[in-house]
């Protein structure tokens, strides 16, 4: 039988990767020792108790993952992490204190504590659960059934998974398909468009691969390093700086080719679709920002086909028209107005390419004033008239 407090005091020393002990939400036990003030907070706490599978993780606003173990038979769990797959930037660092709610003269001591939590990919983490399970609870678990777990229990806002049919989209091919295919999948991921990508699925399902490698494991795994440079590069383009971007793709590749399992890889691949999409769309908004501003951008992405006004955005929000305005423009650098535009002529875009509908039909659709104003934003935004790019992209 397994002493928990001794297993998990040996564990830490040898990983460096924070435990705690929990019998039901009552904290027991931590390795290491720490303040208050970095033990995990409520939020994620309430989303790993409330899992129904005894394994799962989730996913953190400074995009780090805490995963919980239940203890068969008993009101007992562990929670372990947080895990993140490179070192915490300083920006990371001060959104966490606004979350964890550090005093400024506990800022520097706080940053040390994370600091010292040494790098995981999210792989190599599920390994973690998945053997702690078994320790513990004395059966097996696949990392697929982790996964499932762990995507309901996933911030919706921030980390939108597919659906099981991206995964039958990414049957039949992502890659090496038609070029208006590659182009559609990199345009979402540019302007960080997490609702658009995860439509895509449902749009690609009929899409080929070509032969690139001898066997399908060999296969999947150089469709998926071709993918996580396109994805880079489109990433890059849409404001993730070039440094993070590089980085990130390094870690994907690295972590892909330990992989022995199809699944596996093609599990990886919706994941580093989502991650660079999410990192985009985090760096129109930063990750220091407030929450207002999230559902700001949010609300206007998820609303282009309709008769959206910077009045309506300021009652959903709950922020008078002219602070919420002023708020906008001094924290994000851009007009509100400017922003709801450019996010319909973005889906004008998509519409022009993959659609048949007319330019009539598109301008009512994101609530143009007129046919003639759509074709003139357009034109202004981009220059070349709408009736030209669908032309340029269907050549």
């Amino acid at each position: 039988m397994i002493e928990i407090n001794v297993f998990c005091e040996y564990l830490y020393a040898s990983s460096y990767i924070p435990i705690y002990l929990y019998d039901g939400t009552e904290l027991t036990a931590s390795y290491p020792d720490q303040d208050q003030g970095t033990l995990p907070p409520p939020t994620y706490l309430t989303k790993l108790w409330e899992a129904e599978k005894s394994v799962t993780y989730t996913l953190t606003e400074f995009y780090s993952y805490y995963g919980c173990i239940k203890i068969k038979d008993s009101n007992s769990c562990i929670v372990i992490g947080p895990v993140n797959d490179f070192p915490y930037s300083p920006e990371s660092l001060l959104a966490m204190s606004k979350e964890f709610s550090i005093a400024k003269s506990d800022f520097d001591s706080f940053t040390e504590f994370f600091r010292n939590i040494p790098t995981q990919n999210l792989d190599n983490f599920i390994k973690t659960l998945m053997f702690l399970h078994y320790a513990f609870n004395h059966t097996q678990i696949t990392r697929q059934e982790v996964e499932h777990a762990a995507d309901h229990q996933m911030d919706k806002s921030i980390n939108q998974k597919y659906t099981e049919s991206s995964y039958e989209a990414k049957e039949e091919g992502l890659l090496n398909n038609s070029y208006a295919i590659e182009k559609e999948l990199v345009r979402f991921i540019e302007s960080g468009n997490l609702e658009g990508l995860k439509k895509f699925a449902s749009r690609a399902r009929n899409t080929k691969v070509g032969i690139i490698a001898h066997n399908n494991l060999r296969q999947w795994k150089n469709m998926f390093i071709v993918a996580v440079i396109l994805y880079s590069r489109a990433a890059m383009k849409g404001g993730l700086t070039p440094s993070l971007s590089y980085q990130l793709s390094n870690i994907y590749m690295q972590q892909v080719e330990r992989l022995t399992d199809v699944e596996d890889v093609k599990s990886l691949f919706a994941q580093v679709q989502m991650d660079y999409t999410n990192r985009v769309a985090n760096s129109i908004v930063p990750i220091t920002a407030d929450k207002v501003l999230h559902q700001v951008v949010q609300f206007v992405r998820e609303n282009t086909n309709r008769s959206i006004t910077v009045a309506a955005i300021a009652e959903h929000v709950g922020f008078s028209r002219p602070s919420l305005s002023r708020k906008v423009k001094k924290e994000l650098g851009f007009e509100l107005s400017t922003f709801i535009k450019k996010c319909k002529l973005e889906e004008a875009k998509d519409l022009l390419a993959f659609t048949d509908k007319s330019l009539s039909e598109i301008s009512n659709y994101l609530c143009f004033s007129s046919q003639s104003h759509f074709q003139k934003s357009f034109k202004d935004q981009y220059g070349i008239t709408p009736h030209a790019y669908r032309k340029s992209v269907h050549f």
